[in-house]
């Protein structure tokens, strides 16, 4: 790339090779280069000193962001477990431990078959029918039942419908 200078009429004109090479002498001489003294494994210490702290403050400024976004994840986390509602919640848990409650009605009529005379044994397989029965329609209830929408969103369905749109879910 050459060197540029501004004439008398203050335009920008390209430096003859002379010029240029004066130039550098020029800035050669006003800036001498660095000189070195026979402490140059100190300075070297000095350094790796400083090289150290600033990997430690860098690993430092990592983890307090590493931190920060967690807190935030949990925060969000949190806040998606107190928005749930009712039926989402009673939906999670029933099929973490819905096959549970069913099993254990289940074992506890065949214990109470061994532990029973036989004329207890058919009053007590009724009772635990009507139970696993109405645990098993609350399941399907708690799963089956839909959650009334958002009026903005059944607006929008009429405006679809009415417009000839399929209603996208």
């Amino acid at each position: 790339m050459a060197d540029y200078r501004k004439n008398s009429k203050g335009k920008l004109v390209p430096l003859t090779p002379e010029e240029a090479l004066a130039m550098r002498e020029k800035e050669k001489k006003s800036s001498p280069a660095p000189q070195h003294n026979g402490d140059r494994a100190s300075k070297e210490a000095q350094l790796l000193g400083s090289t150290k702290e600033a990997i430690a403050l860098r690993k430092a400024e990592i983890n307090g962001e590493i931190k920060l976004l967690q807190s935030k994840l949990r925060g969000e986390i949190d806040n998606i477990k107190a928005s749930e509602t009712a039926k989402e919640r009673a939906g999670k848990h029933l099929a973490v431990f819905g096959a549970l409650y069913l099993c254990t009605c289940t074992i506890a009529f065949l214990f109470s078959m061994s532990v029973l005379d036989t004329d207890s044994i058919a009053v007590a397989a009724t009772l635990v029918t009507l139970v696993v029965t109405q645990l098993a329609s609350i399941l399907k209830t708690v799963v089956d039942t839909k959650e009334p929408k958002d009026p903005v969103e059944l607006m929008s369905e009429i405006v679809h419908v009415t417009l000839g749109n399929e209603v996208k879910e």
